[in-house]
């Protein structure tokens, strides 16, 4: 357990880091100052974008992670699983 609950935890790292860089490159887009504010609109399209990110980044981990807890399969291991779920 200990080191795929940490790499669980990188979700929300991730999120953060791809928030904080497109709010980022969308000012340099606009020409703005880097800590500009944005419009609630802007942020609502920083947050959903960033989202989808790191929810496409890390779903692969957790759907590893449930069938190494299904009681229904037996698996030799992470490999095993990544290669059944890939079939």
């Amino acid at each position: 357990g200990f080191l795929p609950g940490l790499f669980g935890t990188s979700h929300g790292a991730l999120q953060f880091m791809a928030y904080e860089d497109l709010k980022e490159r969308y000012n340099k887009y606009r020409n703005r100052v880097s800590d500009t504010k944005l419009n609630t609109v802007e942020y609502i399209m920083m947050a959903a974008v960033s989202k989808i990110f790191a929810v496409s980044a890390t779903y692969p981990y957790q759907v590893v992670r449930a069938r190494l807890q299904d009681q229904h399969n037996t698996y030799s291991g992470v490999f095993d699983v990544i290669r059944r779920t890939w079939r």
